[in-house]
């Protein structure tokens, strides 16, 4: 599937430098990361072999009613084909009420990249991850453990405010760097910088 990429280059520039002033000022370890896809994780596989069994499991029914051979295959065939189209259609799937709430896949894709970007890994524990699901409409702050404690939870939420805000109005790029920003300023009295330790991830935002 492609598709376009939400931030310009200079978009992504002015990103990184708000990551790398914000880094100056604090231990943190900032990264941004955007799901450009939806977060929702659903197994086709699984639902389709769901699909078949339901369709098999028909003929007991179906020959109930008095219907002949052929028209019992007929029904199978299009009650397979109805219930496929369900588990391969997003949307179907959405109105029937068979996806999980936007949120937490957009939560579980967040703590996802919290691992594979490395932020749990940081020297001090500080890694702080800033994803934005674009599907979900849904932004994301998790801190580790070596910044969490030391944190206001309001903090988190006025980053996500900043970012939610903009991005209604069409200035994603604009809201990641006030919230970048809003991050080094509230970390740098209770989190400042530890010496000998250099930027262990990168400061550009994260396409995924």
């Amino acid at each position: 599937m492609v598709t376009r990429e939400p931030l310009t280059d200079l978009e992504r520039d002015r990103i990184a430098d708000a990551v790398r002033l914000a880094e100056t000022r604090t231990a943190a370890e900032i990264v941004v990361a955007i799901e450009t896809d939806s977060c929702e994780e659903f197994d086709a596989t699984v639902a389709l072999v769901a699909a078949g069994l339901i369709a098999i499991a028909s003929a007991a029914p179906l020959d109930f009613l008095g219907l002949t051979e052929t028209m019992v295959v007929a029904v199978q065939f299009a009650l397979f084909a109805m219930l496929a189209t369900v588990a391969a259609s997003s949307r179907a799937r959405s109105v029937l009420g068979l996806t999980r709430l936007p949120g937490s896949a957009a939560r579980r894709a967040a703590q996802k990249a919290f691992d594979e970007l490395g932020l749990a890994r940081t020297r001090e524990r500080t890694g702080v991850l800033i994803h934005v699901a674009l599907a979900e409409r849904h932004v994301e702050v998790i801190a580790d453990e070596g910044v969490h404690a030391a944190v206001a939870p309001e903090t988190w939420d006025e980053l996500v405010e900043a970012i939610v805000g903009a991005a209604k109005a069409g200035h994603l790029a604009d809201g990641v760097v006030r919230a970048v920003q809003r991050c080094g300023e509230a970390l740098a009295d209770v989190l400042p910088p530890t010496r000998g330790v250099g930027d262990e991830l990168p400061n550009a935002p994260v396409t995924r």
